[in-house]
């Protein structure tokens, strides 16, 4: 074997080791499991919030709200004391829910709670918006969220204040 051969072939196999490595070891990406789901995600302390999005109504491009669940893990309960979107965004509705320990907290379907959003007219599917979700006992939850529109699996999605029919933890209702 010639010289530049033997660099070649040194070089590829350098290569094919370096590569092909990317998916082992303890902290290899696909040891990382998340949780899946059509929202974003986030454990913040005690609280994780599962699922979480924006969804827009198509008719009414002003209107929106919040559509995940919200568990809280502690012991003791909590309170969501606030939801803020960046300014820039539009507004959120006042909030204020009693999170039982275990207990999951969900918002935005049917007989579900409600937080609806005004968001500025030009915030369309695909973009995301900057939340805070704040609480009593756990340090703020800081997300970004993506924008849907309420069509296809959110078609369900409903605007506006609370409803009746509500099973999830005590509620404090909006103001």
């Amino acid at each position: 074997m010639s010289r530049i051969q033997l660099k070649t072939f040194g070089m590829l196999l350098a290569v094919a080791m370096l590569t092909s490595a990317c998916a082992a070891g303890f902290d290899a990406a696909t040891n990382q499991q998340k949780a899946s789901g059509n929202g974003r995600s986030a454990n913040v302390g005690d609280i994780q919030v599962r699922n979480a999005l924006i969804v827009k109504d198509v008719k009414n491009p002003g209107q929106a709200t919040f559509v995940g669940t919200i568990v809280n893990t502690a012991q003791d309960s909590d309170k969501i004391t606030s939801f803020q979107i960046d300014q820039e965004s539009g507004k959120a509705g006042e909030v204020t829910q009693i999170l039982k320990p275990g207990m999951p907290v969900a918002f935005g379907l049917a007989d579900q709670l409600r937080l609806p959003i005004s968001l500025d007219g030009n915030r369309g599917a695909g973009s995301f918006v900057k939340v805070q979700i704040n609480f009593t006992n756990n340090e703020p939850i800081q997300m970004d969220l993506l924008i849907e529109n309420n069509d296809g699996i959110y078609a369900d999605v409903e605007f506006g204040h609370q409803g009746n029919g509500l099973t999830s933890g005590e509620h404090i209702p909006f103001r």
